[in-house]
């Protein structure tokens, strides 16, 4: 039986922003892995992002309950070496595309981002930012208030480098592009949660996350140079997630 709960907005953000009218969010906390199901109830329209296998049949049922929703896309934030993706079997589902960067081994994937760009939604562009640094096919996806950081952001800390196809210079160039490009009410939904998922918004993670801060040597220095354990599934990940 999964251990995977469903939650809601107000119950993970942690610094009392509200979403703005019509606009909903369900969180999916399987260990320290999220996966989101975005969705607008004026123009019912829904996006999943970064959903697991191991919750395929939990994902599929919730899903039914949009059932007069359109759903846009299933978006992988990036090609995940920790856990197992069901992406692709979301979408297909779903009938709807899969999409990820273009540097993606999968060869399920219906649309390759190769640049910043955007799909037209009636609730607002759903845009996509090239975002390597985590891995070198990592994508940030802001649709509305909702700004999706995979492993590029996480609450108050970044994501590790040390991985296939990590590299921290192009995470702090990405992490100064974010600068740019997130308005200060938009909320960070990172990929993953130590302390049972959190997250607020982009002004609060200005003030919090000390990589935000950084200089690049600073950067470099800290979370450039760190070195942990490989992911337990990091084997079986990689395997799967590159068919």
């Amino acid at each position: 039986m999964s251990n995977t709960s469903v939650k809601s907005f107000q119950s993970l953000c942690l610094d009392g922003s509200s979403l703005p009218d019509s606009w909903e969010l369900k969180t999916l906390v399987n260990g320290d892995n999220l996966t989101y199901l975005a969705f607008h109830n004026r123009t019912r329209e829904a996006i999943w992002v970064d959903p697991l296998k191991d919750d395929f049949d939990l994902t599929l049922e919730i899903s039914r309950e949009l059932a007069d929703y359109r759903f846009v896309a299933v978006i992988d934030t990036h090609t995940h070496a920790d856990h197992l993706s069901s992406a692709s079997e979301l979408s297909r589902a779903l009938d709807t595309p899969l999409v990820m960067h273009r540097n993606a081994p999968s060869s399920k994937v219906d649309f390759r981002v190769s640049r910043d760009t955007h799909l037209s939604t009636a609730a607002g562009p759903l845009r996509f930012l090239i975002t390597p640094g985590h891995t070198w096919d990592s994508l940030t996806p802001i649709w509305g208030p909702f700004v999706f950081t995979g492993d590029t952001v996480f609450y108050a800390d970044t994501g590790r480098d040390d991985l296939p196809t990590g590299n921290p210079a192009e995470h702090y160039e990405s992490l100064q592009k974010l600068k740019v490009a997130i308005r200060p009410e938009q909320v960070v939904l990172p990929g993953h949660d130590l302390e049972g998922g959190r997250f607020s918004s982009w002004e609060t993670q200005l003030r919090i996350n000390p990589a935000l801060r950084q200089t690049l040597e600073e950067y470099l220095e800290d979370g450039g140079s760190w070195v942990g354990s490989p992911p337990k599934l990091l084997k079986e990940s990689l395997f799967y997630n590159f068919k």
